[in-house]
């Protein structure tokens, strides 16, 4: 992992992934697409630590994309969070933990502070502790 790791943020709703975008930018480099399509091109253009991604999604849904992930070595190996809205049923969280680069899964009313603080955690699981600012 590089010194400021990068972050694919994916959601249909621009709203919300521009509250996550801000939430993210002063730690982390991000970048936002809006769908399963557009989170594989971001991922393949440029290394990426994590993704934050959404389920119900326009072009390619989320467990597509999750499916093209298995597929791939590179996009494999890359952590996922899903942050998806309250209505995510529990059947739909156990499909969603099929995937193994799926490593939480959150409801989208969970808070920001929430969120940073899974994905620090993620990225540690994923690639050690973030080493001390020098």
């Amino acid at each position: 992992m590089k010194s400021t790791p990068r972050i694919v943020v994916l959601d249909d709703n621009e709203v919300f992934a521009s509250l996550v975008s801000a939430t993210l930018e002063a730690d982390y480099e991000v970048a936002v697409g809006h769908n399963g399509l557009e989170g594989i091109a971001l991922c393949r253009e440029t290394p990426t630590d994590a993704v934050i991604t959404d389920i119900g999604m326009p072009d390619l849904d989320g467990i597509a994309m999750l499916r093209e992930f298995g597929k791939d070595h590179y996009l494999a190996r890359i952590p996922v969070l899903v942050v998806t809205a309250t209505h995510f049923t529990r059947i739909s969280r156990e499909a969603v933990r099929r995937f193994p680069q799926v490593k939480r899964v959150l409801s989208k009313t969970t808070g920001m502070d929430v969120l940073a603080q899974e994905l620090q955690t993620v990225l540690e699981e994923t690639y050690g502790p973030k080493p001390p600012v020098q």
